[in-house]
């Protein structure tokens, strides 16, 4: 289980790449389906960010912001990224693709790190865990506003942002081809 388990995590990023490849050959975006994919990929880009100017990743357990609310809000951002991505693709096979990489990776990855959170940090996670949902958040007052800029870009949490607008971008022009707009300019 080891070996199964340390390969998927050293390969999830090259086969998230796969998957975002495909979903963007077979995309057949509309108007309508970038601007409510580009939307639920805006949530995710934000709690996103905001999650990762509260991390300090594996030197202390962040439990602020929307740490208080979730255990996993990155992931829970992955999936408004992931799930306007492929809102904004339009169509089946898209959605499908979406659901198993994110379904077969992020649950994965959400037991693996509950077990090394709970390994490294002990008594002090346990108590964070009763706080905090696993992965949807809590509708609750937020507990401390202390959002740390320099951990954001530590994080390099603004990559997230200029993927999410290179794959909006491709599937504009994607939508501009299929109407004829881009094979019209120019002549």
């Amino acid at each position: 289980m080891r070996n199964t388990t340390e390969t998927l995590i050293k390969y999830r990023s090259f086969i998230g790449i796969l998957c975002l490849v495909a979903v963007l050959w077979l995309a057949t975006p509309t108007a309508r389906s970038i601007f409510i994919g580009f939307f639920f990929m805006m949530i995710g880009m934000f709690f996103r960010g905001w999650s990762s100017g509260y991390i300090n990743k594996d030197k202390e357990l962040a439990t602020d912001g929307p740490y208080s609310l979730t255990r996993n809000p990155l992931y829970f951002g992955n999936l408004f990224i992931g799930s306007g991505i492929a809102i904004a693709s339009n169509n089946v096979p898209t959605v499908l693709i979406f659901l198993v990489y994110y379904f077969t990776f992020f649950t994965f990855l959400i037991i693996v790190e509950r077990k090394r959170l709970r390994k490294r940090f002990g008594s002090q996670y346990d108590k964070w865990a009763k706080q905090a949902n696993l992965f949807f958040p809590k509708i609750k007052k937020i507990r401390k506003f202390n959002f740390n800029i320099s951990y954001y870009m530590k994080n390099r949490e603004y990559r997230v942002l200029f993927y999410s607008l290179f794959v909006i971008a491709v599937l504009i022009i994607k939508f501009l081809k299929k109407i004829g707009f881009i094979d019209g300019i120019g002549k």
